[in-house]
């Protein structure tokens, strides 16, 4: 049996390969893909990586703790994984034709927040957070939940 940081440091070993002067990422293939997209720190590292990388990292972790919130919400599944791919919640997952990381810094940090998120089981600032869009957009579904906050780009609502 592994602790959570000793299967972060395999995740990352396994599938953030050492770098080489001018390239990016070596090795990744896409069965490596797949399997970290099944592991539920692997999961919560994509989303944050695809859903706010280009945030900051306050805003990288209330998409973090609105993934884990999910989790703990009746309404939601009970796993980090099927949260992340449960049909048309996370944009990312039905939009791109590949989701693995091409940038090494952000997705570096994305896994030291998704470990550090789940280490600490809530954010106590974003517990009560379940959805978020784009600023740059209005769903029909954001005129019928509470808003909370905005944090970056990103506008957050509870129930």
């Amino acid at each position: 049996m592994f602790s959570l940081r000793q299967l972060t440091r395999r995740v990352a070993l396994t599938f953030v390969l050492p770098l080489t002067a001018g390239v990016a990422i070596a090795g990744f293939a896409p069965a490596n893909t797949q399997a970290l997209a099944q592991t539920e720190i692997g999961c919560l590292a994509l989303n944050i990586y695809h859903e706010a990388r280009g945030e900051s990292l306050q805003g990288q972790k209330a998409v973090a703790a609105v993934t884990l919130n999910r989790v703990r919400d009746d309404h939601f599944p009970n796993s980090i994984c099927a949260v992340v791919w449960q049909p048309y919640q996370f944009s990312w997952t039905h939009t791109q034709k590949t989701y693995f990381p091409t940038e090494l810094d952000a997705w570096k940090q994305a896994l030291s927040i998704a470990e550090s998120s789940l280490d600490q089981k809530v954010v106590a600032e974003y517990e009560n957070l379940l959805y978020y869009h784009s600023k740059r957009v209005r769903p029909e579904w954001s005129k019928h939940k509470r808003f909370v906050a905005r944090v970056g780009s990103h506008l957050f609502y509870s129930i």
